[in-house]
């Protein structure tokens, strides 16, 4: 278990991989390792430095900040019940079932930049996001597709503007809220072999009388 990669964390690198895709073009940024950080914004700048080596902006950076159980899609089947995906061995003693736990994600995307110019272009970006295709798909196992709904809200200008110690840059935070879920998968067994008794029941109550006529197997493979 302690090597096992949590679903949230999966659902964190998606969550980056689609920021850099959609705005990394409008900074001339080619390297999702160091021009995106995923780090609290107090620490960004530093983390980003270290990664590159250098003091600089013209980066994004994203942040998860807050997880919320969301009772709404509880009714759901893939939460109630969960979804059988495949045997979990050769023999099919058990399946392999898949359950979920809806819960709303909230991130903090932000422009790190100089160019105001740039900040603006992929802030439109951004308002035209909910128009194409607001949905974060990711694969759970490789075998199952979750398409997970994705919402935008107010874009806020978090800018310092002390230039004389740090000179001028634009800061622009930008909030995602995922419709997500938190996965797992459990083993059901499975029922492998029935047997199908038939009787014949004679009499009246309470002097039945029951005479075995034949006998059915049913398995898995039948």
């Amino acid at each position: 278990m302690g090597n096992d990669i949590s679903f949230i964390h999966v659902v964190d690198n998606a969550m980056k991989s689609a920021a850099f895709q959609r705005f990394g073009t409008f900074f001339d940024l080619t390297n999702q390792n160091k021009d995106l950080v995923f780090q609290p914004y107090r620490v960004t700048q530093r983390k980003i430095a270290e990664k590159r080596g250098e003091s600089s902006v013209e980066f994004l950076s994203l942040w998860r900040t807050r997880i919320t159980p969301d009772w709404s899609r509880q009714r759901t089947s893939v939460a109630r019940d969960g979804i059988s995906m495949k045997y979990s061995d050769s023999q099919k003693t058990s399946i392999v079932t898949v359950k979920a736990v809806p819960v709303t994600l909230d991130y903090e995307l932000r422009f790190w930049s100089k160019d105001l110019d740039s900040t603006t272009e992929a802030v439109e970006s951004y308002i035209k996001w909910f128009q194409d295709f607001p949905n974060l798909i990711v694969m759970y196992n490789g075998l199952y597709e979750m398409d997970m709904y994705m919402k935008f809200g107010a874009i806020v200008d978090e800018s310092e503007y002390n230039i004389y110690d740090k000179g001028l840059y634009y800061v622009t935070q930008l909030p995602v809220s995922l419709e997500g879920w938190v996965m797992t998968t459990v083993d059901t067994p499975t029922i492998l072999t029935i047997i199908l008794d038939l009787y014949l029941r004679e009499g009246t109550s309470p002097d039945y009388r029951d005479t075995f006529l034949t006998e059915y197997v049913i398995t898995a493979d039948s």
